[in-house]
């Protein structure tokens, strides 16, 4: 196992205790055995990004707890220097379904 595919899987560990948020995969066919999630994770030395779906509201605090569970898990890696990008592609709809959203015009 290569160093940043067990970044990977560190980070999708650490990042599924976050209650809201999942890794935003591409629409693909699934394939047995293919960790989907994996594809949402770009990691160098000096950018760990992650792409995020968001299935709860509000984001601050989510992508707060997410990004310092980012940061725990880069301690002790080669990529424990680099800039960390949380990148909010979606929100799903169940996200909204809790929550009253205002309306807009009449």
């Amino acid at each position: 196992m290569t160093a940043r595919t067990e970044l990977v899987a560190r980070l999708l560990a650490a990042l599924s205790t976050v209650d809201g948020l999942r890794p935003a995969t591409p629409m693909v066919r699934s394939t047995p055995g293919w960790g989907l999630d994996a594809l949402a994770v770009d990691a160098d030395e000096e950018l760990v990004q992650i792409r995020l779906v968001a299935t709860a509201l509000p984001l601050p605090p989510l992508l707060a707890a997410a990004g310092e569970l980012v940061a725990k898990t880069l301690v002790g890696t080669p990529f424990q220097n680099a800039r960390v990008r949380l990148v909010v592609t979606d929100v799903d709809a169940e996200a909204f379904e809790a929550r009253e959203i205002p309306r807009i015009g009449p």
